[in-house]
């Protein structure tokens, strides 16, 4: 080979090296289907299978869910599922955009917990190829009032904690004093811009049981919520729910 043959041939070395450095990922090998994958994730979610359930997920995957209404880490989301299971089950699923490392699905699900939550919602699945398989990077339920979630404050003297639990269905908990084996108060809300109204409709001590409604005015905070009284008929919640309560997911 003279020396203009050798130039050219390293010229197009060069260039296959290029192209190769440029070109996108070779196709993943794992041909699982999403709406299979969401089955077996399903399944060991609702076995509490933590190991599992961890190597579905991408190290940085953002998670939200009834217990993590705010959505959470891979760690802190397993954690509140080890602590308060529940049930979870995907109906059918759509593919909204599928690229060669990156795809979205969106199904119809069910999450169920016996007297805490039933919701039936649109859940948006983003996945993304790491270290050779699909994982969930992201899991989002439909968009949610800011409100929803877990808020926790002291109660009146020895009461303790005050743990109230705002559902995406419209409904809320409230948990006294560190006991969650059942809630002291149950209720519906309607939020309004920022106008709450609160209505309790059934009490573990049915004595305590005040159906008259509260308003109030909803401000999030950096570390979770105040509540301004406008008026409320429920002498109980008037004298405990104003003021400062913390993000507790």
């Amino acid at each position: 080979m003279n020396a203009s043959g050798h130039y050219c041939f390293i010229l197009f070395l060069g260039v296959l090296l290029a192209s190769c450095a440029h070109r996108e990922a070779p196709p993943v090998a794992d041909r699982i289907p999403f709406d299979q994958r969401l089955r077996s994730f399903q399944a060991l979610h609702n076995e509490v299978q933590i190991e599992g359930l961890r190597a579905y997920f991408t190290k940085d995957a953002s998670i939200q869910s009834p217990l993590t209404p705010r959505p959470a880490g891979v760690e802190k989301y397993l954690s509140a599922l080890k602590a308060e299971p529940y049930q979870l089950a995907f109906g059918r699923t759509d593919l909204v955009y599928s690229l060669p490392s990156r795809a979205a699905t969106r199904s119809d699900t069910v999450a169920r917990a016996p007297g805490r939550f039933d919701l039936k919602e649109r859940v948006t699945v983003e996945w993304r190829v790491d270290g050779g398989y699909w994982r969930i990077a992201r899991l989002s339920f439909s968009d949610w009032s800011p409100m929803v979630g877990t808020w926790r404050r002291s109660g009146q003297g020895r009461e303790g904690l005050i743990e109230l639990r705002v559902l995406p269905d419209g409904n809320y908990l409230v948990f006294l004093a560190g006991d969650y084996s059942v809630p002291a108060f149950r209720g519906r809300y309607r939020l309004e811009r920022n106008n709450v109204a609160f209505v309790d409709t059934s009490a573990n001590d049915i004595q305590q049981l005040q159906s008259g409604e509260g308003s109030y005015l909803f401000v999030r905070t950096p570390g979770g919520m105040d509540l301004r009284k406008i008026q409320d008929e429920n002498a109980w919640r008037a004298e405990r729910f104003e003021g400062l309560w913390t993000a507790a997911n």
